[in-house]
């Protein structure tokens, strides 16, 4: 018998770029095959999660931000979908309008609108959100939060500009509406590190910023972490849902701890921002020499995406059928946005294969 045991399966006909997860040759099954729990992490957990490991995860971050944090800023969570969720039960109710950037993550909008809340969308440039359209908009629907992906965008690439961010900090601030920043591709650049986390920017702003070892070390840890005033983490550990089943993550969180403290996390890191590097740079190599005259796209410094649209115009939702007889896949900018301009768009993923399975992609993609 054949026991199904991940979530995917990749398609044997194509090469999907359309998949947003990292390819399973790089998970470090080694860093585990040594691991062992004490009884203490097998009881319920502490609310907040374990303790230890929010001291060595603070640690950890508090290398790389200039504000530092520590275990009262941290709650765990079983990853970014489960702190969305989350954050959703505890800061909104059915019917709350919700504010995203235009485009946003197209499973964060299905759970916003799984919560019953109503998504409107905010327009972005080149730094990031529009922060003008985006005070425009608070004022004129009080909404429970904004969601922003502000580090490597899921999906167009964009960072916000430091500058950016104390303008987005400032005005969740000076108008009390709380931000809920997924930066789950923080750590993963390839150039020069990308500005602070937005929950470490301004102890007085009602900011979230959530994290995930999803995309660092390997998902089905299902380990992450919420960073924010103890003011607002209150509000999501005092829930029925940990004061019934503990903290989470015990266990998982247990296993990552020690590799945050001995510096084999780090070592991890270096070697997987290393291998994304060079895919990244070989599939905007094979966009140039392939559709450099009919694709139009912007070079990301991190992450996992990039985001191109045909220069004419061509839906790429009514496209796809086409590009999985070609072999090729990819998302479409449908999914990402309501919004006519984003139709032509399409969100392709360099994470998952290889580098020679990259360069075929974009050979397959130009006979559309």
């Amino acid at each position: 018998m054949t026991w199904q045991t991940t979530q995917l399966t990749p398609p044997g006909d194509r090469i999907d770029l359309g998949i947003g997860q990292p390819d399973p040759v790089l998970l470090p099954a080694d860093l585990f095959k040594q691991t062992s729990v004490d009884a203490s992490v097998l009881a319920y957990g502490a609310e907040a999660g374990d303790e230890r490991f929010r001291y060595a995860l603070a640690n950890w971050l508090n290398q790389r931000q200039s504000q530092p944090a520590s275990p009262d800023n941290l709650m765990v969570t079983t990853g970014s979908s489960n702190a969305l969720d989350m954050i959703c039960t505890r800061f909104s109710q059915p019917g709350d309008t919700v504010l995203v950037e235009d485009p946003t993550y197209f499973i964060a909008r299905k759970q916003l609108a799984e919560h019953g809340l109503t998504a409107v969308a905010v327009p972005m440039d080149d730094d990031g959100v529009d922060i003008l359209e985006l005070a425009a908009l608070i004022e004129q629907h009080r909404p429970a939060f904004f969601y922003t992906v502000p580090t490597f965008h899921n999906p167009t690439g964009i960072t916000q500009s430091a500058e950016r961010r104390a303008q987005l900090v400032a005005l969740a601030r000076d108008t009390a509406c709380p931000v809920v920043a997924d930066e789950v591709y923080q750590y993963l650049y390839y150039a020069k590190p990308p500005p602070d986390p937005l929950a470490s920017l301004d102890e007085r702003a009602p900011v979230l910023s959530i994290g995930s070892f999803s995309k660092l070390l390997a998902p089905g840890l299902r380990l992450g972490w919420i960073q924010g005033q103890p003011e607002m983490l209150t509000r999501l550990i005092g829930s029925a849902l940990l004061s019934s089943g503990g903290g989470l993550a015990p266990v998982t969180s247990s296993l990552v701890r020690p590799l945050l403290e001995d510096g084999r996390f780090d070592q991890h890191l270096t070697r997987l921002t290393g291998i994304y590097r060079k895919r990244l740079a070989t599939l905007l190599r094979g966009l140039e020499d392939n559709l450099g005259d009919r694709l139009a796209w912007k070079a990301p410094e991190g992450g996992y995406f990039v985001w191109a649209h045909w220069r004419n115009g061509a839906n790429t939702d009514a496209m796809l059928p086409r590009a999985h007889k070609a072999g090729v896949g990819y998302q479409p900018g449908s999914k990402f946005s309501d919004s006519p301009d984003q139709a032509s768009a399409m969100r392709l993923c360099f994470a998952f294969y290889d580098e020679a399975q990259l360069t075929e992609a974009c050979v397959r993609l130009s006979q559309l």
